[in-house]
């Protein structure tokens, strides 16, 4: 696929007008809503007829979007790995794919791409913002919600808006990305909802009429964070927990236990669809161990298994019953490492 840089991708922003439809394409945890709520809106800006999908992992295809109808298309914190074979299908569109994964998955060559990973771990949402001058502060809010705080890479750009905010780095993670992070799960299952209700915030300060949503979260994400020192497994040199909320808390919680110990390797599961499946969620921010390599190391051969993500944090799933022969292959995984 042609990698364009920054230049090329504004231009490709520029360029779409009113005679355009475009869809937006992106990820559903902070980082993918806010950087799509910030194409969404620009292409709003230009007059374009716009739609947004909500791309979530192992759930979601882009077959089933009706895509067909669009003349332009961006998609944005999607990893390859999930939409390679299926890119295919929207190579006749013109595309923008703006993406911050590891290049894992071929994509079709038509594609256009703008690779930030060269550039270290930049989150999607920061492109966005720098690319459509728009809302820093949700710019900054999907930086955060995606831990861009703990690389240097990020720095300028999170301090340069700390400032025109005027709050320090933990005041911003408590009255704002800690609320939109837990408003968010609140909405795990109406997704469109929190897209347009995030989209009508027009201000940092408004960002407090989430809190309705966020505190009932709250209080499940500390439960479970308690919790995790009684319930742990030890898998050799990674922290296993599995638990059962009734909010999709799995990001939070991972985000608050692995910040604890950042040295530590951790792989958090919750059951998924009336315990059909388990969802699993790896970090290591140290990047000690390969998150991505281990997850898939660990649902190597197993029915309906798959993973994917970055060095420091990846996602994945697995059947219930399957979930001791993942352990064994995380075992091994990092038995073969040390050796």
């Amino acid at each position: 696929m042609p990698e364009i840089t920054f230049a090329q991708a504004r231009e490709f922003l520029d360029n779409i007008n009113s005679e355009d439809k475009v869809a937006v394409i992106h990820h559903d945890d902070g980082d993918g809503i806010c950087s799509g709520i910030l194409y969404y809106d620009w292409c709003k800006l230009k007059n374009a007829k716009t739609e947004h999908f909500t791309y979530q992992i192992n759930r979601s295809k882009l077959k089933d979007f009706e895509l067909e109808k669009f003349d332009k298309i961006i998609i944005c914190d999607v990893a390859p790995y999930f939409i390679g074979k299926e890119s295919e299908i929207i190579k006749n569109k013109q595309v923008l794919y703006a993406d911050h994964h590891p290049r894992d998955t071929p994509i079709a060559e038509e594609i256009l791409e703008l690779v930030t990973v060269t550039e270290g771990y930049i989150p999607s949402s920061r492109t966005a913002g720098e690319l459509t001058g728009l809302k820093p502060w949700l710019s900054l809010i999907g930086t955060i919600t995606d831990s861009g705080e703990l690389y240097a890479e990020n720095q300028n750009f999170i301090d340069k808006y700390l400032e025109v905010v005027n709050m320090t780095l933990d005041k911003f993670k408590e009255n704002v990305s800690s609320v939109v992070t837990n408003f968010l799960v609140y909405f795990n299952e109406d997704m469109g909802k929190a897209f347009t209700l995030l989209r009508e915030i027009n201000s940092i300060e408004e960002i407090e009429n989430l809190r309705q949503y966020s505190e009932q979260v709250e209080n499940e994400v500390q439960k479970f964070v308690k919790e995790y020192e009684e319930k742990k497994e030890r898998l050799g040199d990674v922290n296993f927990y599995y638990f059962e909320p009734n909010f999709s808390v799995k990001g939070p919680v991972s985000g608050i236990i692995s910040h604890q110990d950042q040295d530590e390797a951790y792989i958090f599961a919750t059951p998924k669809e009336e315990g059909k499946y388990i969802t699993l969620s790896a970090r290591n921010t140290s990047q000690k161990i390969n998150m991505a390599d281990l997850l898939k190391a660990g649902v190597d051969g197993l029915e309906e298994g798959s993973a994917g993500g970055h060095v420091p944090a990846a996602g994945g799933i697995c059947l219930v019953k399957d979930i001791n022969k993942f352990k064994q292959n995380i075992r091994k995984f990092l038995e073969n490492r040390k050796s």
